[in-house]
């Protein structure tokens, strides 16, 4: 299990908010938690549809209204930290609204 955070404004969103991602990668699960909830959701589960090893690994995040389904595809740069491209659903016109992050590793708390 490994743990990333980061900043990020969501597509679909009003604001920035601190991205939290627990990420098991021989599990094939996913956790996102945001600092500021987003239609009464602040933590969502992803399940993993594809993974290159522990280097990258693509999800989708489940369970929570459609506007804030997102895909999330992330890959570890030259350390240990994940870069990545968040993609949401498509908006009423058809367009697919993307935004770049940036995840730092940090250890868990005990």
């Amino acid at each position: 299990m490994e743990f990333f955070q980061g900043e990020v404004h969501l597509p679909g969103t009003n604001h920035p908010s601190v991205v939290s991602l627990e990420i098991d990668w021989l599990g094939k699960q996913a956790t996102v938690s945001l600092s500021k909830p987003e239609g009464g959701f602040s933590e969502w589960p992803g399940l993993l549809v594809q993974t290159i090893g522990v280097e990258e690994a693509v999800f989708r995040t489940r369970g929570i209204p459609p506007r804030f389904t997102h895909w999330w595809h992330f890959s570890r740069s030259g350390s240990d930290d994940l870069w990545g491209l968040i993609i949401a659903a498509p908006d009423n016109h058809g367009d697919w609204q993307t935004c770049p992050v940036f995840l730092r590793k940090i250890p868990k708390e005990a």
